[in-house]
């Protein structure tokens, strides 16, 4: 007899079905293996399924890992929290924290009740971003970008998980871009990138403070639809470059992504300041379950 397990689907940093980021989320996944994981990755097609598991240990409250549909991630933000918005919808989280055990160590996600509903808080390591000095020309001319496009409000840098941060004049540019993917690929693959994240401080909400877009073509992602691990880096850059506004030490803004894909995105991101350096980020944001079911495995 076939053995089933219950799937969810979650779209993620978003207040409405059919936009944000798509993530899918198998509870009680124990007695899964890791080639029964994949395999399930592959058929739900989402760009991240968590699995979520018993604790292995007292310091969390369950064991989480998280599969793309060709590989398994050691972090993926969107997908932590649509394992978070599961999990509330069946009762299992009774604390205003829940604190994960993965690959990478304890992944805490804070949540915070309001009244129009809950918001997800990721808050990861405080990233410290390197200067990128290397040539440009190669890169800008697969992102179909013009040297004159570039903005000149921050310096182009390097994250901790090696994507490129890249300064853009201004939305219109943005959106027009239509990059060569194989060319990106290959530089990507060739100077150890997992992505070029390009940056307008011109946003389509005017209260917005930044519009990204993302493309990992080296890793089968041609445009990712809204990626959270980039933005707490992308937060202490803009709080280098002078770009966000603080108030009692903390500049607070909203992150987009994905219009361009049809699937807009909204993340709420925060960084905390000690003397005006960067001390602490936040991001987070709402994530909506549009699909329950089960899944009937071979």
């Amino acid at each position: 007899m076939s053995r089933a397990v219950s799937v969810a689907r979650v779209d993620v940093f978003t207040d409405r079905p059919f936009a944000g980021n798509p993530a899918a989320a198998v509870l009680d996944a124990d007695g899964l293996g890791e080639a029964e994981m994949q395999a399930i990755a592959r058929e739900m097609k989402a760009p991240g399924t968590a699995f979520v598991s018993a604790s292995p240990g007292p310091d969390a409250d369950h064991g989480l890992r998280k599969f793309t549909p060709t590989r398994e991630v050691a972090y993926s933000g969107h997908t932590t929290l649509g394992a978070v918005r599961t999990l509330l919808d069946a009762g299992r989280l009774s604390r205003e924290r829940v604190v994960f055990a993965t690959t990478q160590g304890l992944l805490p996600v804070a949540i915070e009740a309001r009244s129009d509903g809950p918001v997800l808080w990721l808050e990861p390591p405080l990233p410290v971003c390197a200067a990128f000095d290397g040539p440009l020309a190669d890169i800008l001319a697969a992102l179909d970008l013009a040297e004159s496009r570039l903005g000149r409000w921050a310096r182009p840098a390097v994250t901790p998980d090696t994507d490129l941060l890249l300064p853009v004049a201004n939305l219109a540019t943005l959106h027009a871009l239509r990059p060569e993917l194989g060319r990106l690929a290959e530089i990507g693959t060739a100077l150890r990138l997992r992505a070029f994240c390009l940056v307008s401080p011109e946003t389509v909400e005017p209260s917005s403070g930044a519009h990204s877009r993302f493309f990992a073509p080296q890793f089968g992602i041609p445009e990712d639809i809204v990626t959270g691990s980039v933005h707490s880096s992308l937060a202490v850059w803009l709080q280098e470059a002078g770009r966000l506004r603080e108030r009692d030490g903390i500049a607070a803004f909203t992150a987009e992504q994905g219009d361009v894909l049809g699937r807009p995105g909204r993340l709420a991101v925060e960084v905390h300041t000690t003397e005006g350096r960067a001390s602490r980020v936040r991001v987070g944001g709402r994530a909506v379950t549009v699909l329950t079911g089960r899944l009937y495995l071979p």
